[in-house]
This record gives C-alpha cells, structure tokens and sequence, in this order.
C-alpha cells in the first residue's frame, strides 16, 4: 500500500497488478516518411526491441491477471520488425489477445493469412483519404489500405472467421474533415469493424495552421453528415473538436502502460519520445517519461512503484492544472515543455490534447468478449 498525505487528506493506494492492457512499440522504425508524423522532427535515436527483451516483457505480464490484450503499436510500424511474426505467434500462443497498429504496406497476403490463422483479435490500418480526393501532407496511399481491406476480409471468408477485427484509423485535418461522412459512407462497402478518428498534432508552424480544433472552420455540417452515414455495421469513434470542460485519459482509466523499444516504461505514446508540438497555435516540447525500465525491474515493480501508481491516481483525478484554456498560459514558462507543471507534477499533462479528447488512438474496446 502506498499512502500519499494531500493537504490533510490521507490518500492510500493498493499496489494492484491491474494493468489491462500492455502496448509495445517493437521498434521506432518506419517503412514510410509521412509528413504529419513526429518521427519527422523528434530528437530520438532509431532502433528494434530485441527478442530477448521481448520474451522477458512477454513472461513479466503473466503476473498480471487482469491483462486483456498486449497491443503492438508505439510509434514506429511493428511489421518492420525483422521477428514480428514471431512475436505475434509467441504472445497468441502464451494466451494473450492480440493488436496490431499498421501502415498496412508490409502486410503480404502470406502475412495475412497467417494472421487470420493464430486468431489475432484486432487490426488498425491507417488511412490518409479516400480516393475521390487524396492529401497532400500524408504518404499512405488510400489504394494500398483498400487494398488490404478487400484481401483480409476475402481470407478472412475462407477461414470462416470474424477475426481479427478490422479498424481504420484516420488524422482529421484541413483537408479532410469535409469528407467525413463520404469516408464513412465510403468504408461501408468493406468489412470493417471500426473507423476512428482523430484529430492532427501539430509538429510544426505549418502544420498547426491545419488543424481543425480551434474554431477556424466550421465542422458541424460534416459531423452531422458523418453521423447520418454512421449506421454502416461498424463502430465510429469521434474526437472532440472544441475545448470542452469534461476530460479523460484513455491510457490511465483503461490501465494501459507502453513500452518503448529500449524498455523504457512509458504511461501513454505522448510521453514515448522527444519532440516539437504546437498546441492552439503555441510551441512546447515533449520530453519523453520513463517510469523504469524493464531491463532493470520488473514490469510489475514498475506498474505499481510509487511514482506510476501516483501518476495514474492524479491523472484520473484531474490533480493538475488545465493549461490549455488557463488565463494565464501566454505568460507562463511551464507550458513550455512537459517537464513540469505549476502544481508540482513531473511530468504534466496540463496542455495534453489526448486528455481533451481531441486527440484519439486505438486503444481497444471490448465488448462481449470481442475487441473493437
């Protein structure tokens, strides 16, 4: 038990093993150079999880028996990774439901297959456009995602399965967000399961003037359309697109924790690296947060440690400062970076857009057994 003393309030938190779900950026690695992306501009060396360091993760969550899903995603591409398909084989075959974050582009119908196969539970594919208007700042080409789409869900027929679960992630920008409902009216016609998503995070001034979160357009017309389309047999996951005063973490009420591909324990993919944001049009740095790492301490010491255990219990309580909307975040230094916030906390999460829920990413939903 950890007992924290707030004002006069004692605070006690059970050291639980109740990580639910564990993401693993296998490597940081890419196959693609997309613009949008803040691999682009981050200040982070480049490298693969080896496979030892993988199977010891691997054995260090079987002390969790809460844990629903081990998620490779992170990042970088996890297909890139020269023992991927391994590393999938060896986490289905330990027990664990299995997810998947791809550009899509290294999925072979080799690969496909064998994935339908071992029963992966969720697929998310990223998605720039449809092709009735591409984008400019992206590089995943719409036909490449489409095709793969109509491949899976051809072997998936074959095999008699509904598995994995098909997702398709999207980044709403200036050039996008008119085609909302098409999208999803678009996606209709494929066997998908979801379509999430989410809104840009801006990594330079140039991208900044894309995004469409702060008032600049009017997107209600488009929302509307993509709710009326939404009714297709999948889910729809929307993110905010204005400020609003309810706010959640997705990684801490999920329990989610992320390892990087050095084994660096990370609570969320924001705190994974270093690199530039700009949030409503201001600058700031993100400095990457460990909370230990593997290859000293078990993943269990880790998830209940003293400082994660307090990280978790503030954030999902909100003790600390909304910097986004403060009156006073144009005159003060600590928006400048994550480092720190005005009520003590390291790191903050004061400014973060994945907290506002403007920013999404595909952390699971299970209902009924199944992954969505």
């Amino acid at each position: 038990m950890h007992i924290f003393h707030l004002d006069e309030v004692e605070i006690r938190i059970p050291r639980n093993p109740d990580m639910r779900y564990l993401f693993l950026e296998i490597t940081n690695r890419c196959n693609l150079k997309c613009e949008m992306c803040f691999k682009q501009y981050w200040e982070d060396e480049e490298g693969d999880m080896s496979y030892e360091l993988f199977e010891k993760i691997l054995n260090d969550a079987k002390e969790f028996p809460e844990l629903r899903m081990i998620y490779f995603g992170g990042i970088g591409e996890p297909t890139v990774h020269p023992r991927f398909m391994d590393m999938v084989e060896v986490t289905k075959s330990s027990g664990f439901a299995v997810g998947i974050s791809t550009n899509g582009f290294l999925l072979t119908e080799e690969r496909m297959e064998r994935l339908v196969e071992l029963g992966v539970d969720l697929l998310y594919i990223s998605l720039d456009s449809i092709p009735i208007q591409p984008t400019e700042i992206g590089h995943i080409m719409p036909g490449v995602t489409l095709h793969r789409l109509e491949k899976m869900a051809r072997i998936k027929k074959m095999y008699g399965t509904e598995l994995p679960h098909i997702g398709v992630e999207i980044v709403i920008t200036k050039e996008n967000y008119m085609l909302m409902g098409k999208i999803a009216e678009y996606l209709a016609k494929y066997d998908i399961n979801s379509l999430l998503l989410s809104n840009l995070v801006p990594i330079t001034e140039e991208h900044a003037k894309l995004i469409v979160y702060d008032g600049s357009v009017d997107v209600e017309p488009y929302l509307d359309e993509l709710y009326r389309n939404s009714y297709s047999g999948f889910l729809v996951r929307v993110p905010e697109f204005r400020l609003r005063t309810e706010r959640h973490c997705d990684f801490v009420e999920n329990k989610v924790a992320v390892v990087r591909w050095d084994g660096e324990v990370a609570p969320c993919y924001r705190f994974l690296h270093i690199y530039p944001e700009y949030v409503l049009g201001r600058q700031k740095k993100v400095y990457a947060h460990s909370f230990g790492n593997v290859k000293e301490k078990t993943l269990r010491e880790i998830w209940t440690s003293r400082e994660y255990s307090w990280f978790r219990f503030a954030v999902k309580n909100a003790l600390f400062p909304s910097c986004t909307d403060c009156p006073l975040v144009n005159a003060c230094s600590f928006v400048q970076d994550t480092r720190a916030d005005c009520w003590a906390n390291q790191p903050s999460c004061g400014d973060c857009l994945w907290w506002r829920k403007i920013v999404q990413c595909p952390i699971p939903i299970e209902m009924n057994g199944k992954f969505w």
